[in-house]
């Protein structure tokens, strides 16, 4: 039935480019370059970028968190932040090269005068950069924007360890890859969790709570990716700031909360007032009866955990449009929006 229903619904084979999501990462580890930039008197780093992009940069922010010695903001509009000045990093990430947010940023982190890095496939961006002498570091072509996770973020850590940055472990990049070549056989096969998982929310929205500063990216990419692949809306909050006030929500709700699935993407790095926190809340959902999954990994590192969580997701809303029934690559709306902005 699973196969059946992929082989209709998913006609350009984003099944297989995300089954093989390993070769992403293999490739943009592998992509050898070398970049002439002073970066030893930047105080402040800005990753600016939609989408995948942006996801690429926040994830980033939680793998390095313990790593940078500079603050990294991810910047998600257009034009760069007030801070940004002559010693900022200013790293421009766009897949296609013509998101006109980051096309924007580009000529704002000009005109200051900040350190540009792009990071592109081609089009304007790459360009511009050509034409600036901007190093524009080449990603993996031939994916949708946000099946190239795996390329933009591991573009990224390749540019910052070539830059001394952050490092690059070899040892725990291996393991990496295997984890996802592994896990990617196991979640293509019928009847695997991650369909399952899919085919139990299917029909209700989804609501991710995850934990500020540990899984709150993941909690990001779970949301967009259910927007984005399984075509219906989806919520995300972060605990400790979610019991702050939307926790009183679920107060008022009488039968409507049937139609809610909780998701909490957990870690055992999670402040422990933290955890107590997810205790007290999952205590309010079940006198609701409200169904509560959580996702978590028992890998060994934290930056192993990340990748496979972040994996797992994205295959559970890929299969969350299979069982709707809908084409996961389709964004019609989208491309309605970005049409209408050229009039």
């Amino acid at each position: 039935m699973m196969i059946e229903l992929i082989k209709k619904l998913d006609p350009t084979g984003q099944f297989d480019v995300l089954k093989n999501s390993y070769l992403q990462i293999e490739a943009a580890l592998k992509n050898d370059y070398a970049i002439d930039l002073d970066v030893s008197g930047i105080k402040n780093i800005v990753i600016s970028g939609l989408g995948g992009s942006a996801i690429a940069g926040d994830v980033f922010s939680l793998w390095a968190k313990d790593e940078l010695k500079v603050p990294l903001f991810v910047n998600r509009n257009y034009g760069v932040p007030g801070f940004t000045s002559k010693e900022t990093l200013v790293i421009l990430s766009s897949y296609s090269g013509e998101t006109e947010e980051t096309l924007s940023a580009y000529a704002a982190a000009g005109e200051i005068g900040a350190l540009r890095v792009c990071l592109t496939t081609g089009g304007t961006l790459k360009a511009l950069a050509d034409t600036d002498g901007v190093p524009a570091i080449n990603m993996m072509p031939g994916f949708q924007p946000r099946y190239a996770l795996y390329t933009s973020f591991f573009t990224i850590l390749n540019l910052f360890s070539k830059l001394g940055l952050a490092e690059k472990d070899g040892q725990l990049l291996d393991r990496i890859v295997d984890r996802i070549k592994l896990k990617g056989e196991q979640l293509s096969e019928p009847g695997n969790i991650a369909y399952e998982i899919a085919t139990q929310v299917n029909g209700k929205l989804p609501i991710i709570y995850s934990a500020a500063g540990v899984t709150d990216s993941i909690g990001t990419r779970f949301k967009g990716q259910f927007n984005e692949n399984g075509k219906t809306h989806a919520f995300h909050n972060v605990l400790p700031e979610m019991n702050h006030n939307e926790i009183i929500g679920w107060e008022t709700y009488g039968a409507i909360k049937e139609s809610f699935f909780v998701f909490e993407v957990l870690d055992e790095t999670i402040h422990p007032q933290i955890k107590k926190r997810f205790e007290v809340v999952n205590e309010i959902l079940a006198k609701l009866n409200v169904p509560v999954m959580k996702i978590q990994s028992s890998l060994e590192t934290y930056q192993e955990r990340l990748w496979d969580m972040i994996y797992y997701v994205d295959w559970i809303t890929y299969y969350r449009a299979i069982v709707w029934g809908k084409d996961p690559v389709e964004i019609n709306y989208i491309h309605l929006l970005k049409d209408r902005l050229k009039k």
